[in-house]
């Protein structure tokens, strides 16, 4: 990118002569995060002049991506300087919605895309989202949200919006590539959402207008982390851990890497995202569900049915928004992923048509389900083996309990003896015939009773079984 800014100082004062005011020293607003990696590590960055002596002794060869969340003026002036970035770069990441954005009915702001152009020499397209390559993409999404004042987004770019009752926050993802070998990529700060709870089903979801649909692509959060907070970041920073995502960016093929600096479209790149974060989501659902399956129900407790529910609650969202975006991909990104590549069958390998990966996540969701279901009567069987055992630990118990009355019962009987006050032990009292004629008119009085309740029973018995 052409710029001859080479001072932080008089970077930032172009950069403010664009009309950004976004990235005044007075303005700083939340702490700036950095990721840096590479294809086989990642690397702590913690200030502009450690990124730019880490970029710089990175091995030509080696393609890198960085992710800045919440950028201040101080990144901005030194990275811009240092790398020649052209300041249009930024301006793009600062402004806010342009007024022919799909969503055009949610936003009432506009930004100064021509004098961008002007400033840049390059074409306002070059800047917008599109199917053609440009050396500056960036992509907006909006999150939509009940409860307006439990939400806290720590940027410098202010992108709280209202249209009527619905209140909308936007966030943008901005990316370029300083040279041929790196991306970078510019993001607010996180979504915090105190107001809700972690399980709340009308947690917002961040959706973005390149479907053909009227709700847009979701970007999901990730499973594995707390849902109460919403990280572009982080969810980058899993985006870029996977060696093949750096194979698509940089467009790298057998004959060597694209030199020019042109970028993957920004709707490309959204769909690109989205499935890495939904396979992950998947996978992470699958790990879990088998976890329990093999190992929890061997020992099962009652909470382990509410954990089963929540899962197939997750499963069956995952599952829906899965269907929903394989049925809306627009024929253009199709063709972007078809046809764009000359790469042959060495792109065959690496990536596959958007629908198909799409639907082969839906197959998979579906197998998980299943096996979901088996696990359920699993946990059911292993509960009634649990009391099955619980009652032969009782019936044991009630036998030792018998024996333990064998041996009582005569000595009661002897102690009752010997505790009668008759004649023929102590001297005074009753005769003990009397004893006998009494016990002999018990037995006769009770033995019509019990016979008459058995045949009772019996007849009550043989009724039912007819």
């Amino acid at each position: 990118m052409a710029n001859t800014l080479r001072t932080p100082e008089s970077y930032l004062s172009r950069l403010q002569g664009l009309g950004v005011d976004a990235w005044s020293l007075e303005t700083k607003i939340g702490k700036t995060r950095v990721f840096y990696t590479d294809e086989s590590s990642s690397y702590p960055i913690n200030s502009p002049t450690n990124l730019i002596a880490t970029a710089k002794l990175a091995e030509r060869g080696s393609t890198s991506i960085c992710v800045i969340e919440n950028i201040s003026a101080e990144w901005v002036s030194s990275l811009g300087a240092a790398w020649d970035i052209d300041p249009s770069f930024f301006a793009t990441h600062a402004s806010k919605h342009y007024q022919d954005t799909p969503w055009q009915k949610d936003f009432d702001f506009g930004w100064d895309h021509d004098a961008l152009s002007r400033e840049s020499g390059s074409p306002s397209k070059a800047v917008r989202p599109s199917f053609l390559r440009g050396p500056i993409e960036f992509v907006d999404g909006i999150f939509r949200y009940d409860n307006a004042s439990a939400v806290n987004l720590p940027s410098h770019v202010p992108r709280v919006h209202s249209k009527g009752e619905c209140p909308v926050q936007s966030t943008r993802i901005t990316y370029c590539r300083p040279n041929i070998w790196m991306y970078l990529f510019l993001v607010d700060g996180p979504l915090e959402l105190p107001g809700y709870s972690p399980c709340s089903n009308d947690l917002p979801a961040l959706r973005f207008p390149y479907a053909l649909n009227t709700g847009g692509l979701q970007l999901p959060r990730l499973l594995s982390e707390p849902q109460n907070k919403y990280s572009i970041y982080e969810l980058l920073q899993t985006f870029c851990q996977h060696p093949w995502h750096h194979k698509l960016l940089f467009d790298l093929r057998p004959q060597g890497i694209d030199k020019s600096h042109n970028v993957m479209p920004g709707s490309a790149f959204i769909y690109l995202f989205a499935s890495c974060l939904w396979e992950e989501n998947l996978s992470y659902l699958d790990k879990e569900i088998k976890r329990i399956s093999f190992r929890e129900i061997r020992n099962p407790k009652l909470e382990t049915n509410n954990v089963l529910h929540d899962k197939r609650e997750d499963l069956a969202r995952l599952k829906d928004e899965l269907v929903r975006t394989a049925m809306h991909v627009p024929s253009e990104i199709e063709n972007y992923f078809e046809t764009y590549w000359s790469g042959g069958e060495y792109y065959s390998r690496i990536k596959p048509n958007v629908t198909q990966h799409f639907e082969r996540l839906i197959a998979d969701t579906n197998k998980l389900e299943a096996f979901l279901m088996e696990t359920f009567t699993l946990f059911m069987s292993s509960i009634s083996v649990q009391d099955t055992h619980r009652s032969m630990d009782q019936a044991q118990r009630g036998s030792r309990l018998t024996i333990l009355a064998f041996i009582y019962v005569p000595l009661s009987f002897v102690t009752g003896v010997f505790g009668m006050n008759i004649q023929q032990i102590n001297g005074s009292g009753l005769d003990i015939w009397v004893c006998f004629v009494v016990l002999v008119a018990v037995i006769f009085l009770t033995v019509p009773v019990f016979l008459t309740m058995k045949l009772s029973g019996d007849r009550k018995a043989n009724d039912s079984s007819v």
